[in-house]
């Protein structure tokens, strides 16, 4: 609609040149010409209070042209932020014309009754207006052909001179079109409602401040192209969701201990065969959950938007505990872009959505399903302890994932109660680390004093103090739950230790 928002804006310059006001004397013109949408015929002060922005007051001919009331007149008019005042043009006082200098508001001069200055205008904003509905007619029409989501937005950005816009998840683009401006903007933002999901969605235009288009223009707009952006939304959901079904049909497949991958697959054959998996092919599983045991607003829909950046043609499902989807990966390589484009395209929104993601590791010869999906789950399980956001590769992980699922409320209880002596000890801290260390190194007392920057007496006489503190070093089958207790208090334990 670029040609409308043109040649529809009405202006104040314009309107002098060769419109319904070029019969009035400019008394004092603001530097710049402010934008008309309205115009109102005033005779009592108190209706001002009551105009819009962006309105030409035009004060009848028993309230004069000078005197307190049109000052009082003119302050109205700019706390309001009106385009400009008309006065009857008989007599005006150079007060007047000095305060209306020093507010920055246009002031005219009526050659004969301000009443027919004022109906003249209004007939000219009317006949603006019938254009702009015409135009928004039209638009409706255009957009409402268009069934994908990215169509919607074009069609949108295109009406609007190719400005940025975009469909927005408290405050996530989700999808967009058009370019937005470098410098500062002017957001205009339409509520969409419940469209696929029950968070605040909106469909947002960011215009440069330049002012060359309507603005009220560009929330019409908006607003009629909104159940266009809603179905289109919903459509395009729908038919995620059916492309998803044989994703998350395989998550619900287990693979039995013991069990081959061959086993599974003979297992399963017809069942994969009509779901479309195909054996021998190597897959990377890539897993979203929530960073935290608590419920949501439901995020599907609007994670399936956010997953087009990662993978567009590759569905993504909701599944038991998150989402899931299964990317083609024939090489190792494949498996690295994917990770990149998951930190760079969807990291920060996970981040704001509270959600964390895992990543299966790569294998030269193509694992069971079930397992590729297990690894990425298990990785998303463990990004929680890191924070909001985080992507996490399985291959980074290995047996430590292991840790993850360990309840160290209950290993600090255990320690509680089977070491009581060090946990009432005042250099346990210090003990704590110097074992831990001791057995990350595997028994090695110059290993561990170098990593802990200790002197290896230094080490020994912790580690001697351990052992009268009741901490079992010298019984192999104990030292696993002896380091996982450790881990659990070192992680509670102050960064610097300092032994007394």
């Amino acid at each position: 609609m670029g040609r409308s928002m043109k040649d529809t804006r009405l202006d104040v310059a314009a309107l002098l040149a060769h419109g319904s006001l070029r019969d009035t004397a400019p008394l004092y013109l603001t530097p710049a010409s402010a934008l008309i949408e309205s115009v109102v015929l005033v005779s009592q002060l108190e209706a001002i209070q009551r105009v819009r922005p962006n309105t030409v007051v035009v004060l009848a001919a028993e309230m004069g042209a000078g005197g307190w009331l049109v000052s009082a007149a003119l302050r109205h008019a700019w706390e309001r932020r009106a385009s400009a005042v008309v006065v009857a043009g008989s007599a005006y006082s150079s007060a007047v014309i000095g305060l209306a200098e020093r507010l920055g508001i246009t002031l005219l001069a009526a050659e004969g009754d301000p009443a027919g200055v004022a109906l003249a205008l209004a007939a000219e904003i009317g006949a603006a207006l019938s254009v702009v509905d015409a135009e928004l007619a039209r638009f409706a029409r255009a957009v409402a052909k268009d069934t994908s989501l990215g169509d919607v937005l074009k069609t949108i950005s295109g009406e609007l001179d190719g400005v940025g816009v975009s469909l927005e998840y408290d405050g996530i683009v989700l999808a967009s079109a058009g370019i937005a401006p470098r410098d500062p903007a002017e957001v205009i933002a339409v509520d969409l409602g419940a469209a696929g999901t029950a968070g605040p969605s909106a469909l947002t235009a960011r215009l440069p401040t330049s002012g060359v288009h309507n603005l009220r223009l560009v929330r019409s707009i908006l607003e009629v192209a909104s159940p266009s952006v809603k179905a289109a939304w919903l459509l395009g959901n729908s038919r995620d969701a059916g492309r998803a079904v044989p994703t998350a049909a395989l998550a619900g497949l287990n693979l039995g201990p013991g069990s081959s991958g061959r086993a599974f697959e003979e297992d399963h054959r017809y069942l994969l065969s009509q779901l479309g998996w195909r054996p021998d092919e190597c897959y990377a599983a890539v897993w979203i959950c929530r960073s935290g045991a608590h419920a949501g607003s439901d995020l599907t829909a609007v994670l399936r938007l956010l997953w087009r950046k990662v993978a567009a043609r590759i569905p993504l499902a909701e599944v038991d505990g998150g989402w899931l989807a299964l990317v083609p990966a024939t090489h190792q390589a494949v498996v690295a872009q994917l990770e990149l484009r998951l930190r760079a395209r969807l990291q920060p929104a996970l981040a704001e959505l509270g959600l964390v993601a895992g990543l299966s590791s790569w294998a030269q010869e193509a694992p069971p399903l079930p397992a590729i999906i297990g690894e990425a789950r298990l990785a998303a399980v463990s990004a929680r302890s890191a924070g909001q956001g985080t992507v996490l590769n399985f291959a980074g992980l290995g047996v430590a994932a292991a840790t993850t699922f360990v309840d160290k409320e209950a290993v600090a209880l255990v320690a509680e109660l089977t070491l009581p002596r060090l946990m009432a000890s005042p250099d346990r801290e210090a003990i704590v680390a110097a074992v831990a260390g001791f057995l990350d190194h595997r028994g090695s007392v110059s290993l561990a004093a170098a990593a802990l920057d200790l002197h290896r007496n230094t080490l020994q006489a912790r580690l001697a103090r351990a052992r009268e503190l009741g901490v079992p070093l010298d019984n192999p089958s104990e030292l696993l739950s002896v380091h996982l207790v450790l881990a659990v208090l070192r992680a509670r334990a102050p960064e610097k230790p300092t032994f007394p």
